[in-house]
């Protein structure tokens, strides 16, 4: 298995070292392999999409601006 190296800031570091019973390496691994999954599905959801990235921006501009007029005038 390819081995990953990463940097945590020092408080995490810290929380870590007071766990020693915590399988670091397990939480961490399973946590980025359900990131993975996640990304995985998006790919095979947006593969099949004729979007253009102007398209994007557009759909994203209109529900921002939706959005901000909702709550301006809450």
């Amino acid at each position: 298995m390819p081995k990953v190296s990463v940097q945590i800031p020092a408080e995490v570091s810290k929380i870590m070292a007071r766990h020693p019973g915590v399988n670091w390496n397990k939480v961490i691994s399973s946590t980025v392999w359900n990131y993975a999954k996640k990304i995985k599905l998006l790919d095979s959801i947006t593969s099949k999409s004729k979007l253009t990235d102007e398209d994007i921006e557009a759909i994203d501009h209109t529900i921002k601006a939706g959005l901000l007029k909702k709550y301006q005038n809450l």
